[in-house]
């Protein structure tokens, strides 16, 4: 069965700056169909990040969009039990300072948590944190941009 995704923060925020990269997304997006997710900790940071209007408007039909087709992936509980065990784990056995994580780092480690239990893939252009997260949160998968 293919795979399902979901596209990281980075990618959208690419997307709304460069026409290309906003081309290459929409074709993935029509590829992907409904195979494809929306991370609500995806749809906070980009509401978060909304300056006007238009943008304002624009990630919320986004969110509406995925939320109307049952497509919305929402961490539980577990997830966020699981994001905190990622985050003790690479604070003990990496020397990460918590501490200076910057919040996105964090919102990443909950992506991670709830892609892996829903078996999604999170597709990124933000290797190296992920790559981090992943040694440390067995069974979950990243590709880079666009599969």
């Amino acid at each position: 069965m293919p795979a399902s995704y979901a596209i990281d923060t980075d990618l959208y925020i690419d997307a709304s700056h460069h026409r290309a990269a906003r081309t290459t997304r929409a074709r993935f997006t029509v590829r992907a169909a409904f195979r494809l997710y929306l991370s609500a900790v995806v749809s906070m940071e980009l509401r978060a990040g909304a300056r006007t209007d238009e943008q304002r408007d624009g990630v919320d039909a986004l969110h509406v969009a995925f939320a109307e087709r049952d497509r919305l992936l929402v961490p539980s509980a577990n997830a966020y039990a699981q994001a905190g065990r990622v985050l003790a784990d690479l604070a003990e056995h990496e020397g990460f300072a918590l501490a200076f994580a910057p919040r996105s780092f964090t919102n990443d480690v909950l992506i991670a948590a709830s892609c892996r239990e829903r078996d999604v893939v999170l597709v990124t252009a933000n290797h190296r944190d992920f790559t981090a997260i992943a040694r440390h949160l067995r069974g979950f998968r990243f590709v880079p941009a666009w599969p």
